[in-house]
């Protein structure tokens, strides 16, 4: 089919709220199915009817795809206005000014070496809001979080894991059949040494973390070779290039570190603020909070596959409304009721038909 092309006068030209809103989530589920042969062709169709309908929406994607818009990574209201303000005289500088502003992360643009290439690339990876299991030749079961990605390299002498983006878990097979070949796993601050044993371990943007549910795991941060850790079950730890962060001793928080793979998302008087950024990783677009209730404790076992469902649970167990402003921003206000109306702490997330 011929597509109707935007003129140069016209990329000047505001577009309504409505228009620009629309480009930006068919962006985003174009992405979620793909380009690849088995992409869905029915998303696909409806897209070009939609493209097609209105010279504005052809203008509307012109300019997220000339100005190169990451949308999976970035908020939609931050797209949505920057396609608003754009203009001939502005282009890829106002876009790319707007988006820094906005303090988004993980749109790189520059594209050999960025990790969103690297994401692309890897051997392993899930989209936002899928996890997946998947067990290895060597009998290792490994676990992929939301939004996550790994590199494989098996050898003769070696296996090791790199966990480009998100978090892991790994229950590690013998290898009996390859001489009980060392497991590593690689991340960007570190190394660690798994002896037999099972653990999670998460990339930040800063930092790595790691929690060991069985066995024990050998921590080397990757400029303090000389001062490597070994946990052991229970134990955890968060560590940077040069040096442990922090450590904690409990069962309970290691196993609770781990819970994403049961699809529970475990927490204990963790501020709403923090909360609702955890939560979010598991749905695409903005979840964000007030900030004079981004304190309150928030406790709990919540279903990580039904994010809508955890916000609903909130809204009755806190002094707080949801406010859904499309489908892909979403802000948690102050409420109407007050602390004393609300459902007593312990009681917040608890579900028995998902415990």
């Amino acid at each position: 089919m011929s597509r109707p092309m935007p003129s140069d006068r016209s990329a000047a030209t505001p577009l309504p709220e409505a228009i620009t809103l629309a480009a930006t989530e068919w962006f985003v589920r174009l992405q979620a199915v793909g380009t690849h042969d088995n992409a869905d062709t029915d998303t696909h169709t409806a897209w070009q009817r939609w493209y097609e309908a209105d010279a504005r929406h052809a203008l509307a994607w012109q300019r997220l795809v000339d100005f190169g818009a990451h949308l999976r990574t970035i908020p939609p209201l931050v797209a949505h206005n920057t396609l608003v303000c754009a203009n001939a005289n502005q282009g890829r500088r106002r876009m790319l000014g707007l988006i820094a502003v906005a303090g988004v992360t993980g749109a790189l643009w520059s594209a050999s070496d960025s990790n969103t290439l690297r994401v692309w690339r890897a051997d392993l990876s899930t989209g936002v809001g899928e996890r997946r299991t998947v067990q290895l030749a060597d009998g290792t079961v490994l676990a992929l979080n939301t939004d996550s990605a790994v590199d494989m390299h098996f050898s003769q002498d070696v296996r090791r894991l790199r966990l480009v983006r998100g978090e892991i878990a790994i229950t590690t097979g013998a290898d009996a059949d390859h001489g009980h070949r060392p497991f590593f796993v690689d991340t960007a601050q570190g190394s660690l040494q798994a002896l037999g044993t099972r653990f999670a371990v998460r990339q930040h943007d800063e930092s790595a973390a790691v929690a060991v549910m069985e066995g024990a795991v050998r921590v080397v941060a990757a400029n303090a070779a000389d001062a490597a850790i070994v946990l052991t079950a229970g134990q955890g730890a968060t560590f940077d290039d040069t040096a442990l962060r922090s450590r904690f001793d409990d069962v309970g928080v290691a196993n609770a570190a781990a819970a994403w793979t049961q699809g529970m998302l475990v927490v204990h008087a963790m501020p709403l603020g923090a909360f609702l950024a955890e939560l979010g990783r598991y749905r695409r677009g903005h979840l964000g909070c007030a900030p004079e209730i981004a304190r309150l404790p928030v406790s709990g076992i919540y279903p990580v596959d039904d994010t809508d469902r955890v916000l609903d649970m909130l809204s009755r167990a806190l002094p707080v409304d949801v406010q859904r402003y499309t489908r892909w921003f979403v802000r948690v206000q102050p409420g109407a009721r007050s602390p004393t109306e609300v459902l007593p702490r312990r009681a917040i997330g608890v579900d028995r038909t998902h415990t």
